[in-house]
């Protein structure tokens, strides 16, 4: 059992961090160690970097830190993949609710390596089509 809570930092485009937070917290109530650095339009890249960088190293405390990125190849993934050489930071792409809602109810319990995978699961199998969910339950209605 982990006794620290690894740290939660949310890289984005604009405000779309805060919003998240947001409705993550009407769901779960407020959560310590959950952070966010967002990128304004004419941020200059490397000030947006450091931000994170140096946020990061308060964070931590010893268990690593885990940032979620909204956008593969966007700036604040990139900014993120730089800040991972300064030590035990993992970072997921594709920032979603179902992934930061895992994130926050497993960092208590996983190493850092097993929250990346946990997480990673729940945003991936949390991704459906509506109309096929609702085309399966009909299918499984007509069955019974």
């Amino acid at each position: 059992c982990n006794r620290f809570m690894i740290p939660i930092m949310l890289v984005t485009h604009g405000d779309f961090a805060r919003g998240i937070i947001d409705g993550a917290e009407m769901l779960v109530g407020k959560s310590e160690k959950l952070e966010c650095v967002v990128l304004r339009p004419g941020d200059e890249f490397g000030v947006f970097q450091r931000r994170i960088a140096e946020r990061v190293k308060e964070l931590d405390e010893g268990e690593g830190v885990l940032l979620l990125a909204d956008l593969l190849g966007g700036s604040p993934y990139n900014a993120a993949a730089l800040t991972m050489e300064q030590g035990n930071i993992e970072c997921l792409t594709g920032l979603n609710m179902s992934m930061l809602l895992t994130a926050l109810d497993q960092r208590k319990y996983c190493n850092l390596s097993q929250l990346v995978a946990v997480s990673r699961e729940a945003g991936t199998s949390n991704i459906a089509s509506v109309r096929e969910k609702l085309l399966e339950q009909i299918t499984d209605d007509e069955e019974d």
